[in-house]
């Protein structure tokens, strides 16, 4: 696929594809993927709707085949897009445009073309190496908090105690850590495999897996409630993602989770 036939869109399906269609997904989220997360992602995906699980599971071998090839495009299209990103520029339209960069070429510098060399070095001289200048830390946020309840995750940012980059890694880390609402509805036989491709066929652009599902028919709004308190109960807590990469202590998260009980009950509806 050639960099001006991307869309933004695309590249939000592709996303939603390996990491599921309830992530909210944003120009921020595409700017902070790596190829580490999004390689997992595909692993996991690949081993669910693999066509050879259809002889175990006993499942549809067409559905899994054309899930199958959703998610390997959805890795391919992501991996082209993180190989480069400095080449690409997101305008508002949503189009993905290829930055136009000039090269000068070595032997087409002014120096090659007058047939100047710079002279050698001396043997007895060496010129003092100079250290690489520090990335800078990714700023925290330091405005306002929301007035409105808040999850965990989204409290750690707007205190100031994590960045948004790691809170995007938390984000996709729990993702990957919990089943989907299509195989949560097939495992309880409320949905087949044909009913999850044609939902993923006739979603909308921006519109979730449950919410299409009961626009098409296929659930209900009780079934869907029932699903996702399935998927929350299964989920590892958000907060173990920052405790396992030392980003927090359990001291500083205890705490942090007060202050943010309190935070919400100024907003109980």
């Amino acid at each position: 696929m050639s960099d001006t036939a991307v869309s933004r869109q695309d590249l939000f399906k592709a996303c939603e594809s390996l990491f599921g269609t309830d992530i909210d997904v944003s120009v921020e989220f595409l700017r902070y993927l790596k190829p580490a997360g999004v390689k997992a992602a595909y692993r996991k995906k690949a081993m669910e709707t693999h066509p050879d699980r259809a002889v175990v599971t006993s499942g549809n071998s067409d559905f899994l085949a054309d899930r199958f090839k959703e998610v390997s495009v959805a890795y391919q299209l992501l991996l082209e897009f993180m190989a480069a990103p400095w080449k690409y520029s997101l305008d508002e339209k949503g189009a993905l445009y290829q930055r136009r960069q000039t090269h000068r070429r070595a032997d087409q510098s002014p120096s090659a073309r007058s047939g100047f060399r710079p002279r050698a070095k001396s043997a007895t001289f060496t010129q003092p190496r100079q250290a690489k200048p520090r990335t800078p830390a990714e700023p925290l946020y330091s405005g306002r908090m929301p007035t409105r309840r808040l999850l965990l995750g989204q409290y750690l940012y707007y205190s100031g105690s994590i960045s948004l980059s790691q809170l995007i890694k938390a984000i996709v880390w729990q993702r990957l850590h919990r089943p989907s609402v299509g195989a949560i509805a097939v495992s309880w036989d409320w949905l087949t495999g044909p009913d999850v491709l044609a939902i993923l066929r006739s979603r909308k652009y921006g519109e979730k897996f449950g919410e299409c599902a009961i626009r098409l028919g296929y659930l209900s709004r009780y079934q869907l409630t029932r699903i996702l308190e399935k998927q929350k109960t299964t989920q590892p807590r958000i907060g173990k993602y920052f405790l396992d990469e030392r980003l927090l202590t359990s001291g500083d998260l205890f705490k942090l989770v007060v202050e943010m009980k309190m935070h919400n009950k100024k907003y109980w509806m």
